[in-house]
């Protein structure tokens, strides 16, 4: 399941608790869409539970995504016990004019007060 949740009118909040497979993010970039065309720039909270498969096409599909609307997107931080992911994420450069920084999960917290602010 894919939980959303408002942590301020411009932060999109995202809890992924499934497998990310290819067709189950519309409804995620609908959302994400919405709240650009609302407030023009956001930021984005997504936490990935622990051991949930992404799969690479989605994963290619989704930094595409990110990429498109990178001028809206102010800053996207990952929360996830995935080391691989994390190192992916933390390539700054992936996602043009967003701030993008991960996070283990035991550290919620602090992403929630990065993306915040």
């Amino acid at each position: 399941m894919i939980s959303t949740f408002e942590l301020a009118n411009h932060v999109v909040g995202l809890i992924i608790d499934r497998d990310i497979e290819e067709g189950n993010l519309e409804d995620v970039h609908e959302i994400i869409l919405d709240r650009i065309s609302e407030f023009g720039k956001i930021n984005i909270f997504c936490e990935i539970t622990k051991e949930k498969h992404i799969a690479f096409k989605c994963l290619m599909e989704e930094l595409k995504f990110k990429y498109e609307n990178s001028q809206s997107i102010d800053k996207l931080a990952i929360v996830t016990d995935l080391t691989w992911l994390r190192a992916v994420m933390n390539v700054d450069d992936l996602i043009g004019h967003t701030k993008m920084r991960s996070f283990e999960i035991k550290n919620r917290i602090k992403a929630i007060q990065w993306i915040s602010d």
